[in-house]
C-alpha cells in the first residue's frame, strides 16, 4: 500500500509548489492560490495550506484553508477542495478528516467546505471536478449551506464551449453564439478597438479604478484597491490572471478581470465606459478572451454566472452551459459559540463593512 505524508504548512516554498500544481492540473482553479486566500488578510483573516504528498515529495492533492477569527470565534473555510490530481481521488476522506482534526484542535467554532463536484450525477462529470458520490458516501451527515459568507467559493460555471483540437474552432465556438451577438462582435471589430494588458502597478491600478468607478454608478460592491490591488499585482505578475482592456484613439473604454489557473479561464469582473457612442467594447473583449482561450487550447471558458437580467443576458448571448456545483457543508464544532453566530448573522449581512472592518482590528 502506498504512503502518503500530511502536512500543513504556510511556507512559501509550499505555497509556491502548491501554485505550480494547480496550474498545471485541470482540476486546479485561482480560489485556491496563495494571492487569492492571502487577500483575506484585508479582513484580518490568514491561510494556511493542507497537503498531501507521496514518498517522492509529489503533490497529489491539498487545499487551502482560510482562518478567520474575531477574538475568541474561529472558523476554518475551504472555499473550493480538496483540489485532486487525477487517480487520488480516493485522498478525499483523508484530507477533509485532517482539515476537522485541525479545525478542532484550533478551537473552530464551525468548519465550511465547498467540494469541488458537480451537482447533475446524470451527465458525465467533467475532468476539470470531482464526482459528488465522492463526498456524499465519505460524509453523509455534514449539513448543507454556505454559513460564513466572507469567503466564498462558487455556485456554477457558464461553460463556454471552445471545441479544443479542432481544425475550425473558432468558427464552431461563434456558431453558438446569438445572431445578435454574433452581429455585434463583428461590429466592434470594426470600431478601432484595440487589445492592451496592463502590467505595471500603475497601469493595472488606472484600469481597476475603470470597475470601481462603474460599479459606483451602477449601484453595486466591489473590492476596494487598497484591498485587492495587492492580489492583483501579484497574480498576473505570476502569469495567473489576465486584465484584458480595450483602447480606442488611445483611451481605455473598458477592461475584464480573466483568471488563468488549472488550464481555464474565468470571467471575474469587468466594466465599460458607458458614452454616446456605442463601442460595443463589452463584446469586443469577450470575444477576445474566447480567442485567447481558443489559442491556449483550453476545454472551456467560464464566462461567470450572475449579473444584473441585462448582464446575464449579455453573457448568455455567447452561448454556455450551466454547470451546477453541490451545495457547500458545513460542521458544528461548537454548538454554543455557533448558536450565539446564528443569532448575530441577520446584523452582520446589514452591516458587512463595518463588520470587516471591526474583523481586521479584532483579529
Amino acid at each position: 500500500m502506498e504512503k502518503y505524508e500530511l502536512q500543513r504548512t504556510t511556507k512559501l516554498i509550499d505555497w509556491n509548489a502548491w501554485d505550480e500544481f494547480l496550474q498545471a492540473n485541470p482540476r486546479g482553479i485561482y480560489l485556491q492560490t496563495q494571492s487569492w486566500l492571502g487577500s483575506y488578510t484585508s479582513y484580518g483573516f490568514a491561510s494556511e495550506l493542507l497537503l498531501i504528498t507521496n514518498h517522492s515529495g509529489e503533490i497529489l492533492g491539498g487545499m487551502g484553508v482560510v482562518v478567520a477569527k474575531a477574538g475568541p470565534l474561529k472558523i476554518h473555510i475551504v472555499n473550493y477542495g480538496p483540489v485532486l490530481s487525477e487517480g487520488n481521488e480516493k485522498l478525499t476522506e483523508i484530507l477533509v478528516n485532517e482539515f476537522l482534526k485541525s479545525a478542532r484542535s484550533k478551537g473552530a467554532f464551525l468548519a465550511q467546505l465547498a467540494f469541488p463536484a458537480q451537482a447533475d450525477q446524470e451527465n458525465p462529470p467533467s475532468k476539470h471536478l470531482l464526482c459528488s458520490s465522492q463526498w456524499e458516501s465519505h460524509f453523509p451527515n455534514s449539513k448543507k449551506g454556505l454559513i460564513f459568507k466572507y469567503v466564498t467559493g462558487l455556485s456554477a460555471f457558464r461553460s463556454v464551449n471552445l471545441f479544443p483540437g479542432s481544425s475550425d474552432t473558432y468558427e464552431k465556438v461563434r456558431a453558438n453564439y446569438k445572431s445578435a451577438t454574433r452581429r455585434d462582435v463583428n461590429k466592434a471589430q470594426r470600431m478601432g478597438n484595440e487589445l492592451y494588458f496592463p502590467t505595471s502597478a500603475a497601469e493595472i491600478k488606472e484600469a481597476y479604478e475603470l470597475i470601481e468607478l462603474n460599479a459606483e454608478n451602477q449601484g453595486y460592491s466591489v473590492r476596494s484597491w487598497q484591498d485587492f490591488g495587492p492580489t492583483l499585482i501579484a497574480m498576473i505578475e505570476n502569469g495567473q490572471c489576465l486584465f484584458v482592456c480595450c483602447k480606442n484613439e488611445m483611451t481605455l473604454k473598458g477592461g475584464l478581470i480573466i483568471f488563468d489557473v488549472g488550464q481555464k479561464l474565468h470571467y471575474i469582473m469587468g466594466a465599460t465606459l458607458r458614452e454616446k457612442k456605442d463601442l460595443m467594447v463589452g463584446h469586443f473583449l469577450q470575444d477576445q478572451v474566447i480567442r485567447i482561450g481558443i489559442e491556449k487550447g483550453y476545454d472551456f471558458y467560464d464566462i461567470s454566472m450572475g449579473g444584473s437580467p441585462g448582464v446575464v443576458k449579455f453573457k448568455e448571448g455567447f452561448g454556455g452551459e450551466v454547470i451546477g456545483l453541490i451545495e457547500p457543508t458545513y460542521w458544528v464544532l461548537k454548538p454554543l459559540q455557533f448558536a450565539a453566530f446564528e443569532k448575530l448573522m441577520p446584523w452582520v449581512q446589514k452591516n458587512k463593512s463595518k463588520v470587516a472592518k471591526l474583523l481586521s482590528k479584532l483579529s
